[in-house]
């Protein structure tokens, strides 16, 4: 029965499917609306995290839109968002820096890049305490063109010549017998300046937008790798000059664990997991409390999406309450969640319990008109350009299986003359990390968001659909 204390179900706002434009359009909902999972932004503010994993629309965008958006007024807060979506990394490792070619070389010239960006922060405050010299440094920087907005544009400029400074320019010939130094050098002298400093304000540089790479090329490989080693030696290095300065990361997992480099592993003590599967994909997992914290906003009297709209018991399948029966349709990620409920507000509008009939045609049209494409797009890049029919016949070969399970020799025989086996895998295994397939070995599925044997990729078992390409394509169950 309807209850009239409560506001329509369609009314209510679960937030937008990407956090940026909802930092932008419905700022309130990351502000006042957001649940910080696993403690992700506490752990930032007290130093002791500054990196942020999870699959894409797992929700580390929201994390740093968050912190932003309450600091924002704050006169002694400095954010500084970094989106790296597009930007030129493998290039990073092409700047002489003093140090030879490979990973050495990636972290020195990272180092180079994150330092600089560290002293325009600092150069922003002005609460900071600093000697003349770090002024007069920061001065010359700027005036021969090494502090910018445009970085994108500085790396590929930098990564085509030779750079050298001229020490007495920056104030640093008392350090160094050459009137010529190289970017190793000025690092070294930066880093000196930046322990000289104190201040009482915070600052936060944020870097995003990692998760557009595929890092196919060795060299992008190796350039994240600095990235990451450098992110960790600036971090310990200001904490032990008691500067409360932090450069934050958000990184795909996956990408992370496959790292080269002998100290990555030092990385993870500081990283926050945004894994949603941790709490089953009933009415407890914590996306329940994400929707429900965003929806109190503009209605207060929402305490629980669940309990006040989606405790209806229901027999569809396997599935005994709506709950389940949402979330088994999701990879467990916020993005998916709030496009499903979404479809549900524009098959319901009641203030009561969701039907079952009215959940049934929500998730369906979710599976068609959402799920499918947001698999596929995520396919965008694993082939050279101009293989989009050899994708969509990948795409058919799925999508007419005799059932939900197939094989990677099905594949091979249905593409033959289209796809050869090694490009039939990279699609496949690129289905598995974005969720669209599971890996069926013996007792267990291994779907990436909810791994119940820990298994990874591997062609040698059966594949499963996603639940939700299941129902979009109408396959078999079994």
């Amino acid at each position: 029965m309807p209850d009239a204390a409560l506001p329509k179900f369609s009314t209510l706002h679960f937030g937008h499917l990407d956090a940026t434009q909802e930092a932008a359009d419905a700022p309130e909902l990351l502000r006042d609306g957001y649940y910080d999972y696993r403690q992700a932004v506490q752990g930032i503010l007290e130093g002791a995290a500054w990196l942020v994993l999870g699959p894409k629309g797992s929700g580390k965008s929201a994390v740093l839109e968050n912190i932003r958006l309450n600091w924002e007024s704050r006169w002694n807060r400095f954010f500084t968002y970094w989106n790296l979506a597009g930007f030129p990394v493998n290039d990073v490792a092409g700047i002489t820096t003093g140090q030879s070619r490979g990973g050495a070389r990636a972290q020195a010239a990272w180092e180079f890049i994150l330092l600089l960006q560290v002293l325009e922060t600092l150069d922003a405050d002005e609460g900071l305490r600093a000697p003349a010299t770090f002024g007069a440094m920061v001065k010359a920087l700027r005036a021969s063109g090494y502090l910018s907005t445009n970085w994108t544009a500085n790396v590929s400029r930098w990564s085509s010549t030779k750079l050298k400074f001229d020490a007495k320019v920056i104030g640093a010939e008392a350090q160094f017998d050459a009137s010529t130094i190289t970017p190793l050098d000025v690092s070294h002298y930066v880093r000196q300046q930046i322990t000289t400093t104190k201040t009482d304000s915070k600052h936060i540089l944020a870097i995003d937008g990692l998760d557009s790479f595929f890092f196919e090329a060795e060299d992008e490989w190796t350039s994240l790798a600095g990235l990451m080693q450098a992110i960790w030696t600036i971090n310990r290095e200001l904490r032990e000059a008691s500067l409360p300065v932090s450069i934050v990361v958000a990184a795909r997992s996956d990408i992370v664990d496959l790292l080269p480099g002998p100290e990555i592993n030092k990385l993870k003590p500081h990283a926050v997991h945004l894994d949603w599967h941790a709490h089953g994909i009933g009415a407890d997992n914590h996306l329940w409390k994400l929707v429900s914290r965003k929806a109190a906003v503009g209605k207060p009297e929402v305490t629980s999406v669940v309990g006040q709209y989606l405790s209806r018991p229901v027999v569809i399948g396997p599935h005994r309450n709506l709950a389940e029966f949402l979330l088994d349709h999701t990879r467990l990620l916020p993005r998916d969640l709030v496009a499903l409920l979404g479809h549900l507000q524009l098959e319901y509008g009641g203030n009561g319990r969701v039907p079952e009939d009215n959940a049934k045609r929500a998730v369906r049209n979710y599976c068609e008109q959402y799920f499918v494409g947001e698999i596929f797009d995520n396919l965008a890049g694993v082939l050279p350009a101009g293989n989009a029919r050899q994708v969509a016949s990948f795409k058919d070969a799925l999508r007419t299986a005799p059932t939900r399970l197939f094989t990677f020799q099905y594949m091979i025989d249905e593409l033959a003359g289209e796809l050869d086996p090694s490009q039939i895998k990279s699609l496949l295994k690129q289905m598995f990390e974005t969720g669209g397939i599971g890996v069926k070995n013996g007792q267990h599925t291994d779907f990436v968001f909810r791994r119940t044997s820990g298994a990874g990729f591997t062609t040698r078992y059966e594949f499963m659909l996603h639940d939700a390409l299941t129902r979009a394509w109408n396959r078999p169950w079994t």
